[in-house]
């Protein structure tokens, strides 16, 4: 059996250097100059940042010098000034007055009418439009005690609501809800009151027009009613 040599070239590249070992150690050497470069010029600035930051402390410590000698004139000119503030604080303060007059509230109070106990004493009452409304209603009559409501609704809606307000008298919740009918028609109320008691509402008038109210108690509303009307 005959052995023949290995080739010269494979002789060879068993003890030659690959070409990624190569491109390694030059990345390794490039990476270690710039390193050095970069570490230079960041100590550089460090050096003239600190001398930079010195020298501004030292202009700011003379600048605090001379505007610390200010406040001693700036005293004596402010002076005159402080002595004229109470005569303008006086002169000023009643021009504030009228304004802390204009706050406008409408208070309003109604019951059932003496001489007809299923009507309100108080047929129509006027309000302006964003008005505060402070409404009371005091059932109290002195011979023929019911329960009532008030009841203001949108414009045109009086005759639906005392309808759907009568159908209530068949639901099992109807007394407990006051007679009053779910509906956005609705815009402001009282519970139903007993007698001889008495419940403010507050409210903010809404945009003008006529706007009824009337009570819901079942039946009542045939006469039992009004008119509030915004300007």
């Amino acid at each position: 059996m005959c052995l023949f040599p290995a080739p010269k070239n494979l002789a060879m590249s068993a003890h030659s250097h690959s070409p990624s070992e190569e491109s390694g150690s030059f990345w390794k050497i490039f990476n270690l100059i710039l390193a050095i470069v970069v570490g230079g010029f960041a100590l550089f600035w460090s050096v003239i940042f600190l001398y930079g930051a010195k020298a501004q402390t030292s202009g700011w410590n003379k600048e605090e010098k001379v505007t610390n000698t200010a406040p001693a004139a700036e005293t004596t000119a402010a002076a005159p000034a402080a002595a004229a503030t109470p005569a303008t604080a006086t002169t000023e303060a009643p021009a504030a007055a009228p304004a802390a007059a204009s706050t406008d509230v409408a208070e309003i109070t109604i019951k059932p009418d003496t001489a007809n106990p299923l009507a309100y004493d108080t047929k129509e009452f006027k309000v302006k439009a964003g008005q505060t409304v402070k409404l009371t209603f005091n059932n109290v009559h002195p011979a023929v005690p019911q329960m009532h409501n008030i009841v203001i609704s949108a414009p045109g809606t009086k005759e639906k609501l005392l309808a759907e307000a009568m159908q209530l008298v068949a639901a099992p919740d109807g007394m407990a809800k006051g007679y009053i009918p779910e509906s956005k028609d609705v815009l402001f109320h009282t519970k139903l009151l007993q007698p001889n008691t008495s419940e403010t509402i507050e409210f903010t008038a809404p945009a003008a027009g006529a706007y009824p109210y009337f009570c819901t108690f079942p039946g009542h509303g045939a006469i039992m009613y009004g008119l509030m009307t915004v300007e």
